[in-house]
């Protein structure tokens, strides 16, 4: 099972002990719900990001792909938060780190 490490923050720290030294950060990312967002994020793996609008703000659900020697894309880690639009927010597994602030798109 890949360890990993939840962060939200309006103001992102310059280093953790748990994060790795270099992290994709995507920026901005623009959600409608339930809509899948794909990207590469290195090293044969990638990570498709899905949110959903909650009451307090939003949900999104990261899944992190590795591809095996095979070829094949396998799931490595399903991780989860809850944070609001415009807060900048970083996911960590093992050697993948992802950073992004959500941005929810209106009708």
């Amino acid at each position: 099972m890949a360890a990993f490490v939840i962060g939200c923050s309006k103001h992102p720290s310059k280093s953790s002990a748990h994060a790795p030294a270099k992290m994709t950060n995507l920026g901005e990312v623009e959600f409608t719900e339930g809509t899948p967002q794909h990207f590469a994020v290195g090293g044969g793996k990638s990570c498709t990001i899905t949110a959903k609008h909650t009451l307090g703000g939003i949900e999104v659900d990261f899944v992190i792909e590795a591809t095996n020697a095979n070829g094949i894309a396998e799931v490595w880690a399903r991780p989860k938060i809850s944070t609001v639009t415009g807060q900048q927010c970083a996911i960590s597994v093992e050697d993948v780190a992802v950073g992004l602030t959500p941005k929810w798109k209106s009708p």
